[in-house]
């Protein structure tokens, strides 16, 4: 495995796959079996389309971690399994990655995982009006999250979030090597 600048390893394995693919419930659902049957825990699973370009993003998870080698591993695994699934004409780009640091929380079940962290939820308050809170998750179940605001704890529900993500822990800056200036290696690099 390879770190590329501090913290969490965020890696990404592009595949150009030239299939068919309706991008509905069902390719979800797909794409959610497949993973699972991996041994890997589907975090997010995305699709974009812009003009020619067709892009489908799956985030995977693992408690020990997610390696290039396992982003490898569920790209080939999904890659054939969707050459079998017809229904959207010519070529999409399949990219599977880490969640990172910044992890999306898409769940109940992440949320409650990460009781005691950071999170930055983006929600729709009574009014209609878009907010975000940052803090701490200090609870969560079936119907929402509790997370506290300068010493506030918020309650809000899942029916009302649209996006949410752990927020890093602040660190320290790297330490200069003694005569001279640190540096990161392989950034920039395709792996």
């Amino acid at each position: 495995m390879r770190r590329v600048g501090r913290g969490t390893p965020h890696f990404y394995f592009i595949q150009q796959v030239a299939c068919t693919v309706e991008f509905d419930k069902e390719l979800s659902e797909l794409v959610e079996r497949e993973v699972s049957g991996l041994d890997y825990e589907l975090v997010k699973f995305e699709t974009f389309f812009s003009g020619r370009r067709k892009l489908l993003r799956v985030f995977i998870d693992r408690t020990d971690g997610v390696t290039i080698d396992d982003c490898v591993r569920v790209t080939k695994a999904l890659g054939l399994v969707l050459d079998g699934f017809d229904a959207l004409p010519g070529p999409y780009n399949l990219e599977v990655s880490s969640p990172g640091e910044s992890r999306p929380l898409t769940k109940p079940e992440h949320f409650q995982r990460f009781v005691g962290k950071r999170a930055r939820v983006e929600y729709r308050e009574a009014g209609g009006n878009k907010t975000t809170a940052h803090g701490e998750i200090v609870a969560a179940d079936a119907d929402g999250v509790t997370v506290a605001m300068d010493g506030a704890p918020r309650r809000i529900p899942f029916d009302e979030i649209f996006r949410a993500n752990l927020e890093p822990e602040p660190s320290m800056p790297p330490r200069r090597a003694a005569g001279g200036t640190r540096r990161c290696r392989g950034q920039g690099e395709n792996f």
